[in-house]
């Protein structure tokens, strides 16, 4: 069980570093070696999830919107960041919730919504 739970956790992280920014696999890390590293789209960067280093130097202009906000680690970036991976259970209601690509989905999808919001009216 304690696999599981870490490879959980892992995954986890790696949904999280995900949700930041395009996340490439080919380039190696310059510091670490790595084969992974994160463009973070809002500051505008790559940064290396092994080592928790930004790989681009920040530009001197103070009023930079990427630059000015961009913490001192990549980890913090990391930290800071408002991603949920969500679990198992909101995933697959999304999924159900969204299935119109399927014969009459969204007919049935209104239909169960419309009822229970007349049972709530009761």
């Amino acid at each position: 069980m304690k696999n599981r739970r870490n490879y959980l956790k892992a995954r986890k992280k790696q949904f999280k570093w995900s949700q930041l920014g395009y996340v490439s696999k080919d380039a190696l890390c310059p510091l670490c070696g790595a084969n992974t590293l994160v463009q973070i789209d809002k500051y505008d960067s790559w940064a290396c999830p092994s080592c928790g280093e930004w790989l681009d130097e920040a530009c001197g202009d103070p009023d930079c919107p990427y630059c000015s906000l961009r913490p001192q680690t990549a980890f913090e970036a990391y930290a800071l960041a408002d991603v949920e991976a969500g679990s198992a259970g909101l995933k697959k209601r999304w999924r159900c919730d969204n299935y119109q690509h399927k014969t009459n989905g969204r007919k049935r999808h209104e239909r169960r919504r419309k009822a229970v919001q007349d049972s709530r009216s009761f």
